[in-house]
């Protein structure tokens, strides 16, 4: 059973960084990235396009499952 999870963590997490790719060059990708530039430009306050939430969330999950199955040593 635990290897099974760690298997579907492996995959979700390919699927986050695969979308967070895919959004990153897509128009709503760009537009996410030109507005958050502007409003830290606007009044310094740090933020932080979807697309990299995706990609944070992906290296976590694969990150898990990889030590789950035993690939990566703590």
């Amino acid at each position: 059973m635990p290897k099974l999870v760690s298997i579907l963590a492996v995959l979700a997490g390919i699927w986050l960084v695969y979308s967070g790719y895919e959004r990153q060059h897509s128009l709503a990708g760009s537009a996410d990235d030109t507005m958050s530039r502007l409003g830290q430009r606007i009044d310094g306050a740090g933020r932080t396009p979807t697309h990299i939430w995706y990609y944070a969330a992906g290296a976590v999950l694969l990150a898990g499952g990889l030590a789950g199955l035993g690939v990566v040593r703590r």
